[in-house]
């Protein structure tokens, strides 16, 4: 083993995220596609280096949820010869590399990115790909393609045009600060109203991308309307009745959700754990015979709503006890939450 190499928790996520797409692409079982997607969520938000691990004893990651014998050879290839195991190299063999920057951008799936790729022609380059992509749009060229149209043509030029200018994530101190900021500014017209972090700043993970913030209030408007006045706001994106969301410089987005007491608890749940927590507590809460969701707990026989205004009767609910943000990585935090 070559010493000089090493690998992220988030390189093995990319390579685990791409057979997820390849597979999709190539119609594989939606358990197999699940299986990988899981995986690389689990891992980009372990607390611990899998090739640190990995070195120590390869059979300390098979211990980790939801890595299977597969998936582990996968990685232990990777980590091993510092390349693709076969079976990867050889499905990946006629996908244009541009198909995994294109899933990237909201609205194009991989079966539209493979479409793309097999009906124009791209650079190897991501960045060049991109900025093709964006010319073909402008052209007229993808709504002559089967199943697109003028519609997802404008919607794959705004949404590529502005992955463009927002491609890079910030540091958490980065992050905390311009939260703290925000949150500053409305606090001083609102001081009544308490303002809480959500998603992967909430979490305390080392890097954010768009920062979401929750208000509790029976009065949204207000709120809403002294948000987009925000000196620092480029751009509105949107504003409706209970949600805003605006770009500042370097292309940052803030989004701004308020909600009122009867149901904040209902709403810093859901947005706050990993796609691989809410994953799997949803599944544990239908095991129960419950469906969750940002204003509550349903009854799936009586369909009544239950409502809470802090999350620690949200978990204690579900039989749960409370999970700190942290915490809520998709691992075995709710398992280690149920009451005895």
């Amino acid at each position: 083993m070559n010493p000089q190499i090493t690998y992220s928790n988030q390189d093995v996520f990319d390579l685990l995220q791409k057979i997820a797409i390849v597979y999709e692409i190539k119609n594989k079982s939606y358990f197999q596609i699940q299986a990988y997607q899981n995986a690389a969520e689990t891992i980009v938000n372990y607390p611990q280096s899998l090739f640190k691990l990995w070195q120590k004893d390869k059979n300390l990651i098979d211990q980790i949820p939801g890595i299977g014998d597969s998936i582990l050879a996968k990685i232990d290839y990777l980590f091993s010869h510092h390349q693709n195991h076969p079976h990867v190299k050889k499905i990946f063999e006629d996908i244009h590399p541009a198909v995994f920057v294109f899933t990237k951008i909201n609205g194009i799936g991989p079966k539209n990115a493979y479409k793309l790729t097999q009906n124009l022609k791209f650079s190897l380059d991501p960045t060049k790909a991109l900025k093709q992509l964006v010319k073909y749009a402008q052209k007229g060229s993808i709504q002559k393609i089967e199943t697109f149209g003028e519609k997802s043509e404008k919607l794959i030029l705004d949404n590529t045009l502005q992955f463009l200018g927002n491609t890079q994530r910030l540091t958490l101190a980065q992050a905390q600060k311009i939260s703290h900021n925000l949150i500053s500014y409305l606090q001083n017209r609102f001081p009544k109203v308490e303002f809480v972090p959500l998603g992967s700043l909430r979490r305390l993970n080392k890097t954010v991308g768009d920062i979401d913030i929750a208000a509790k209030s029976e009065n949204s408007s207000p709120i809403l309307n002294y948000f987009v006045a925000y000196p620092l706001n480029l751009q509105t994106i949107i504003k409706g009745p209970k949600k805003a969301s605006i770009k500042i410089k370097d292309n940052v987005r803030l989004d701004l959700m308020v909600q009122p007491k009867t149901s904040f608890g209902s709403l810093l749940q859901h947005f706050t754990g990993s796609r691989q927590h809410n994953i799997k507590l949803r599944e544990y809460a239908k095991s129960k015979g419950y469906s969750l969701s940002e204003y509550g707990i349903r009854d799936l026989k009586t369909s009544k709503l239950y409502t809470f205004e802090d999350e620690t009767s949200f978990y204690n609910f579900l039989g749960l006890n409370y999970i700190p943000p942290e915490n809520r990585q998709g691992l075995n935090e709710i398992e280690n939450a149920k009451m005895i």
